[in-house]
């Protein structure tokens, strides 16, 4: 009977055990010569907006897509590759309104580079093929009508928001080349930062100044997993923005609150991304990623209600779409 209870107890004990840690990684893309990837990517934002006088939040979609494609051209030491990168266009789609059903419009962007790309995936060299409209999305409008009448400094300061929250615009912030890899060995739970922008923020002990300082996402290792029954190395990264663009923009016109008119202008923003890199070679297979924000502009002559308010949410997936080997 004891040994019997033994033998039970080592059972329990062995599916109750932990699994085996995950040995330290060094997260590298290994480029091979001739390999052609091609990608999709699709996003969408979800704004909704209020203004002074009015109970109700008026919506606005705004949706974005585009495909992209790489070809290996050349091996360098260390594994650093020349990538030729193409992306003919870029399709922006305004969600239905009160005054209009969707509207579609097609950028053509005539993307053609060739990018010296690193194994950790940093861009360290570019030189355009043909000229292109190099900030990544041509002349598309993203911006909602609030920001058209807000306008200026504010409005612009929104729009980068806008752009953050669709992972559009240069290759900082966008999910093409993706994640920044860490130049150190990982184990499970380690972090590194990189810099994606910068944002206006106060200065701690400096009687109120203000600087312009950087935007990181901080990402983790999470170590080994599963997508779509295959093994991956899955990467998460957040991003948090919380900062009040009143305080700046009255020091930079050397104005107090009652002589500017701006009391306070809240600016948030919060993103959270899944990266899923092959098990072998770390290229990227798909990119989940989410956003949530939002601004308000309260003025001292009517510090109760903001003369605009406006929310932000966002939903991003890039997906590896097809891969060719060059004979």
């Amino acid at each position: 009977m004891i040994a019997l209870i033994s033998a039970l107890a080592l059972v329990a004990n062995a599916f109750s055990a932990p699994p085996a840690a995950q040995k330290p990684v060094t997260l590298a893309h290994v480029f091979k010569l001739g390999q052609k990837m091609h990608y999709e990517l699709k996003s969408g934002l979800q704004i909704q907006t209020r203004q002074m006088g009015l109970d109700t939040f008026i919506p606005e979609d705004l949706d974005l897509s585009y495909s992209f494609s790489t070809e290996v051209t050349k091996l360098k030491a260390d594994g650093i590759a020349v990538v030729h990168y193409l992306r003919p266009t870029i399709t922006q789609v305004d969600g239905e309104t009160v005054d209009h059903g969707p509207v579609s419009h097609i950028e053509k962007l005539n993307q053609d580079e060739m990018l010296t790309v690193t194994p950790v995936n940093d861009i360290i060299d570019h030189q355009e093929v043909k000229k292109s409209k190099k900030n990544g999305t041509g002349t598309l409008r993203l911006r909602s009508n609030t920001v058209l009448q807000v306008g200026g400094l504010i409005g612009s300061y929104v729009q980068e928001i806008y752009r953050l929250s669709l992972f559009v615009g240069a290759f900082d912030t966008s999910l093409d080349f993706s994640p920044r890899l860490p130049l150190d060995e990982v184990s499970v739970g380690d972090t590194w930062k990189r810099t994606v922008g910068y944002q206006p923020q106060k200065l701690k002990g400096k009687d109120g100044k203000q600087a312009v300082q950087r935007l990181d996402y901080t990402y983790t290792y999470q170590g080994t997993d599963t997508w779509n029954g295959r093994k991956v190395y899955k990467i998460t990264a957040s991003l948090t923005l919380d900062t009040d663009l009143a305080e700046f923009f009255n020091q930079m016109m050397d104005a107090r609150p009652d002589e500017s008119g701006l009391k306070t202008i809240p600016l948030k923003l919060q993103a959270n991304v899944d990266y899923y890199l092959d098990g072998v070679t770390m290229h990227t297979l798909a990119v989940d990623a989410r956003t949530e924000g939002g601004f308000k502009i309260v003025l001292t002559e009517a510090p109760g209600q903001p003369i605009v308010e406006q929310t932000l949410k966002g939903k991003s997936t890039l997906r590896l779409v097809g891969v060719s080997q060059a004979k």
